[in-house]
């Protein structure tokens, strides 16, 4: 293990991911209204319609929640016609410190795995970046609204462990439509095998 910079981190993913600003001071309302001007013109292209407002308010909120998580990077996944994010993921590093000198694939598997619908999918896997954990899991998430039922989140996490860094690297892709489990688990298990750094 020889440092933790991570400046070279990235990962390959489709267009259908819009990269949300994550740093700096950009204007959130003026990135959201001209990715959504870009959203309109791809969802023409696959022969869908967009609407260029109720997209530029979803990727403001969505890019604007991803920001209070402060990632490294992060992506929403918008599918041609719908005019709502249909997952989030968000790019992460865990470094060692006072309290976990070391970040291990057990550690992360203990800390990020959740039970509120039984045992998650708990793999260890092997990616080009290093020794990965990947957990697949439904979580409920805090309630929003006074009256209703509280949403089910579902979750597909990446933690690697590339050798050449005493951090682990993150990927986390969340959603709520049980429709997309399988093609959307297909799609980041793809994403997580272009980590590199």
């Amino acid at each position: 293990m020889t440092t933790d910079d991570l400046s070279n981190l990235g990962l390959e993913c489709s267009e259908d991911w819009v990269p949300f600003p994550v740093a700096g001071q950009l204007d959130l309302g003026y990135w959201a209204k001209h990715q959504a001007g870009n959203l309109v013109e791809r969802y023409e292209r696959d022969g869908e319609k967009g609407n260029a407002r109720l997209l530029a308010r979803d990727l403001r909120r969505a890019a604007a929640d991803s920001r209070t998580r402060e990632p490294l990077g992060a992506f929403g996944w918008y599918i041609s016609g719908h005019h709502t994010v249909a997952a989030v993921l968000e790019l992460d590093a865990i470094h060692p410190d006072g309290t976990f000198p070391e970040v291990t694939l057990p550690l992360l598997t203990e800390h990020m795995s959740a039970r509120d619908f039984g045992e998650p999918d708990v793999r260890e896997v092997r990616l080009p970046l290093g020794d990965a954990v990947r957990i697949r899991q439904n979580l409920i998430e805090e309630k929003k609204r006074l009256i209703g039922p509280r949403p089910v989140v579902r979750t597909l996490f990446y933690g690697v462990r590339p050798p050449a860094t005493d951090a682990a690297v993150t990927l986390l892709v969340s959603w709520t439509e049980p429709v997309l489990d399988e093609p959307l688990e297909g799609i980041v298990d793809g994403i997580a095998h272009t980590l590199s750094l």
